[in-house]
Order: structure tokens, then C-alpha cells, then sequence
């Protein structure tokens, strides 16, 4: 195997060498960090992807999502959304109900175990995330924080242009 400065040495010379070590960097740091969170939550039986969709339903919604709401803000598709609804309904973390006004949807909510499991969370989980995050200081955190968001931005209409097509 390269050495890793070897690596990096390869990629600063244009734009698209960086661009293209960027990308495959993203998804290896995406694979190790699900890997990480579902290590963190194995006691209580939640994947990373459940763990994502929990953290989703539980932050980003004023009122129960629909399948399709929580698909939306996923970027999955509805069936993905149902088979982890249907998993963490099983574990007794959400109801899945149908809309009161309209039948043929399907409303994600919260219930007690759903902020029982979150509570007391706080210092493992701000001591797993402090370890993420240890190899940058603060300045490059929030250079990180504001490139992310942009790239966030992006990702997010690319990929609904993606989806329109």
C-alpha cells in the first residue's frame, strides 16, 4: 500500500486530483464513521442508518413526518424510509400512523422510548463526536463547518436534479 503522504503528494498538483481525492476521502470517512456510530449503538440493537434516521426525526421535523417527508430529508427512497420505520417500530422508538386527514399517509412519531433511548446519551455521545473531531483545532472546524455547508447546499440540488431526470 501507498504511504499516505505519498498519496496527497499525488493529488495537490490540479484541481481535479483533489477533487477526485476529496470524494473517494468523503465516502471512506463515511464508512468508518458508520462504523464507528454503529459500534457506539450496538448495545441497543440501532444501525448507523437508524441511528441517521433518528436523529432526523428527532431534530428536523415540528410535527410527525410522512414516509415520504422523512425520505425527502434523507435523500432515500420511501421504501428504504419504511423497512427502518418498520425496524425501529419493533424496537418501540417511533409509531408509524396514518394521517388523520388524509388515510393513505403514514405519519413517523416519536415516542417515549424514543427520548428515554436519547436520554442520558449526552457525554458518551459529545465524547464519541469530540473524537471525530480531535485532529482539527477550532478555526479549522469552523472552515470545515462553513465548506460543508456549502457543499451540503450543492449535493442536496445536484441531487434533485438527479432525481428529475
Amino acid at each position: 500500500m501507498k504511504d499516505m503522504q505519498a498519496i496527497l503528494d499525488e493529488h495537490r498538483e490540479t484541481r481535479e486530483s483533489m477533487e477526485r481525492y476529496i470524494l473517494v476521502a468523503l465516502f471512506l470517512i463515511e464508512q468508518r464513521w458508520s462504523y464507528i456510530v454503529s459500534r457506539e449503538f450496538r448495545e441497543g440493537g440501532i444501525t448507523a442508518k437508524q441511528w441517521l434516521f433518528l436523529v432526523i426525526l428527532g431534530n428536523v421535523f415540528e410535527r410527525p413526518p410522512s414516509m415520504q417527508e422523512m425520505a425527502d430529508a434523507m435523500s432515500t427512497t420511501h421504501q428504504n424510509v419504511k423497512q427502518l420505520a418498520v425496524r425501529l417500530e419493533d424496537k418501540g422508538l417511533l409509531k408509524i400512523k396514518q394521517d388523520p386527514e388524509n388515510r393513505r399517509i403514514l405519519r413517523l412519531e416519536p415516542t417515549g422510548r424514543f427520548h428515554e433511548f436519547w436520554a442520558g446519551r449526552d457525554e458518551r455521545d459529545a465524547a464519541t463526536l469530540k473524537s471525530l473531531f480531535d485532529s482539527l483545532d477550532d478555526e479549522e472546524v469552523k472552515i470545515l463547518f462553513n465548506v460543508f455547508s456549502k457543499l451540503e447546499e450543492a449535493s442536496k440540488q445536484r441531487y434533485m436534479e438527479y432525481r428529475a431526470r
